[in-house]
């Protein structure tokens, strides 16, 4: 199924105005009901334009990256003699990065996050993902499954098109109510060449093509949506780019919950034994204390 945002309790455009966006009843109903929200026009093309080409500069190496951004390349397109645009498909941890911050401080985004999960918000998983032609697709798998803290009606990721985004390039797709379960699945590795690439294992009764929506966005348009939300991409079978900024947010009273020996016990490991891969030992707690960062509000947040 493919939706387009042509429902009446979405805007077809966003007016900011002064005090920024305001959510309606009836988008939070849709919300809480559905586990995802599209707010069209949200982010202006300059906006877009300025992460579009630091995402260049950093894949060709004319600016420096800094030491907390990690470059991610999609392994199914290494060795093609492709240039690095057409291979990076992900940069983790960007909040930090002077241009880049732009996007999880932007005081639109933060507007509409302030109404959902409150005031005092940190920035805990921040991403520029890449879907250059010839990406495979994104199994579907729920976020909350890498978090280790709650409760999850306090965070929420912001997902932004830079470029366009249709069915054929890759565009996100959701199982609208499946937040409501309030159940973390089980997840397994199933991407063979990718480390920390986890899907539901039971993608065939969870995820089944009748139960999932397909979101065609076009630049600027953000959706919002719960970490338990059932969701993932397809492959890109286009010629094109399939750009987004996205970032997860909680609220930074949010508490640190003991993940092991639950259905998450499989990314504790692999996320603490690939630190000490890089070098580096510590605790699965401590990797999100790191990659944190609080944008709005005067209480410290518990990362």
């Amino acid at each position: 199924m493919k939706w387009s945002g042509n429902m009446k309790v979405l805007p077809n455009k966003c007016s900011t105005g002064i005090s920024g966006y305001n959510v309606s009843p009836e988008q939070f109903k849709f919300y809480n009901d559905n586990g995802f929200l599209v707010i069209k026009g949200l982010i202006d093309f300059e906006s877009l334009y300025a992460y579009k080409k630091q995402f260049v500069a950093i894949c060709n190496g004319t600016v420096e990256r800094g030491q907390l951004l990690t470059v991610v390349r999609e392994p199914s397109l290494l060795g093609k003699g492709l240039k690095p645009e057409d291979y990076v498909n992900k940069l983790h941890d960007i909040c930090y990065d002077d241009v880049f911050a732009r996007y999880v401080e932007d005081p639109r985004l933060l507007h509409v996050l302030s109404q959902f999960v409150g005031d005092e918000i940190t920035a805990v998983n921040s991403m520029l993902i890449n879907k250059p032609p010839g990406s495979e697709r994104h199994p579907p798998h729920q976020d909350l499954y890498y978090f280790p803290f709650r409760p999850a009606d306090k965070i929420i990721a912001s997902w932004t098109a830079i470029d366009d985004v249709t069915v054929e390039n890759g565009s996100l797709f959701v199982v609208p109510g499946s937040h409501r379960a309030n159940t973390v699945y089980p997840h397994g590795n199933i991407g063979a060449q990718k480390k920390l690439y986890h899907g539901i294992l039971n993608e065939d009764t969870l995820a089944s093509p009748d139960k999932v929506v397909h979101l065609v966005m076009a630049p600027g348009d953000t959706v919002f949506f719960h970490p338990l939300i059932i969701h993932g991409s397809g492959p890109n079978v286009t010629q094109n780019y399939r750009k987004s900024m996205t970032c997860h947010f909680m609220n930074s009273n949010c508490q640190y919950i003991d993940v092991r020996g639950t259905v998450q016990d499989l990314i504790v490991k692999e996320i603490e034994e690939e630190g000490k891969r890089r070098g580096f030992e510590v605790s699965f707690e401590d990797q999100w204390r790191y990659k944190s960062k609080q944008v709005k509000g005067q209480v410290k947040s518990n990362l």
